[in-house]
């Protein structure tokens, strides 16, 4: 609670000495701007801390810590004062950068710009943070940072801020893992960050965005048969009506195939080598953009792969075909972790998995 002041009012002697006259007048006038609003009026508060902060300029860093301990609990605290306190080393801002209410967002941006790492960590641990706030913690790109945001349940995160640490997730397990588990984190961007993400982590985004369609499918029953009546089909219709039709293999590509099924392809893959024709052929009769196929294909795990099989109905044994067209050292390993997927996966949510990815690569294509 800050003391009241009364203009004459003395202290008991003290020695003479250097900077004894600084010390008091500085403790004096923070007595004044600390007091409350019924007895200083804001002029009179804003005049005080001008001459404060003049005061504080090379003053010694315990009288600094004093008058920003003080200053912290402060709701009027005088904005130029606190925020060039919140600048001052981390001994000093500490108070003020951990649980201040006077800063307002511009204030915390500009500390999050100019500070210390100290400062940002305190700034990400505070009771909340604002998207604004959290932003200007993301651009310094410090990882203890980004963890110490993630791990905060008062951090509110935008969009744009959430594409950034899936970018920055990519190359750190330890965000990916508290990431995966923030709510503002989208199917889009959760998919997006599987690809780089550890076998353990994939499996948590499959179990958290891998949902059914069946809302969608009801919602659009009456729509397939008015899209396929319309003269000149609207593509961006068609996408969206593709991603949610309950059939996932190009069955007219399956009659005029020489393989003659997905099956039939692997089977000759398996014994002919993996081509870019059977590439190709995986592509169309599973019906799916070729760039996905490869990206499935050449993936250091074999989850994708069993999202692609589940969803398009293949057997587990054409699972394990496919994964050892790929690398055989590794195929093991691959299979292994495809299993896992393979069988707690349901087709239903697999197709949703496999046809967002592929919408998502639809439109990285047509951009």
């Amino acid at each position: 609670m800050a003391k009241d002041f009364t203009p004459g009012e003395t202290e008991g002697a003290q020695p003479a000495g250097t900077g004894r006259a600084r010390s008091r007048l500085t403790r004096r006038l923070a007595d004044i701007v600390c007091l409350p609003s019924s007895r200083v009026s804001p002029q009179e508060r804003w005049m005080t801390a001008d001459v404060l902060e003049e005061l504080l300029r090379g003053a010694e860093i315990k009288l600094r810590c004093q008058v920003a301990a003080r200053l912290a609990e402060q709701a009027e605290a005088p904005p130029a004062l606190l925020r060039r306190l919140a600048l001052d080393v981390y001994e000093v801002a500490e108070p003020i950068v951990q649980r201040s209410l006077a800063l307002t967002d511009f204030d915390m941006m500009e500390i999050a710009r100019k500070g210390e790492r100290h400062h940002r960590l305190a700034l990400a641990r505070r009771e909340t943070v604002s998207e604004t706030v959290a932003a200007a913690l993301c651009a310094s790109a410090d990882p203890e940072v980004l963890t110490a945001l993630m791990r905060n349940e008062g951090a509110r995160l935008a969009p744009q801020t959430v594409d950034f640490l899936v970018r920055e997730a990519s190359e750190s397990e330890a965000l990916a893992r508290y990431l995966v588990k923030r709510a503002e984190l989208r199917p889009a961007q959760g998919f997006a960050l599987f690809w780089s993400v550890t076998h353990t982590l994939r499996r948590a985004v499959l179990d958290r965005f891998a949902a059914s369609r069946t809302i969608l499918q009801e919602a659009a029953e009456d729509v397939f048969p008015l899209f396929r009546a319309e003269a000149e089909p609207d593509e961006v219709a068609g996408a969206a009506l593709a991603y949610i039709d309950r059939r996932q293999r190009n069955r007219q590509a399956a009659k005029e195939s020489p393989y003659g099924s997905l099956e039939g392809a692997i089977d000759a893959a398996s014994v002919e080598g993996l081509t870019e024709g059977y590439r190709d052929a995986f592509a169309v009769l599973a019906n799916i953009q070729r760039d996905l196929m490869d990206r499935m294909l050449d993936d250091f795990g074999g989850e994708p792969l069993a999202v692609l099989t589940k969803a398009t109905g293949l057997s587990k044994d054409h699972l394990h075909r496919l994964i050892q067209l790929g690398e055989p050292e590794s195929a093991d390993m691959r299979i292994e972790h495809a299993e896992i997927v393979f069988s707690t996966l349901s087709v239903d949510k697999a197709q949703t998995v496999l046809r967002y990815w592929n919408w998502v690569m639809a439109r990285v294509r047509a951009e």
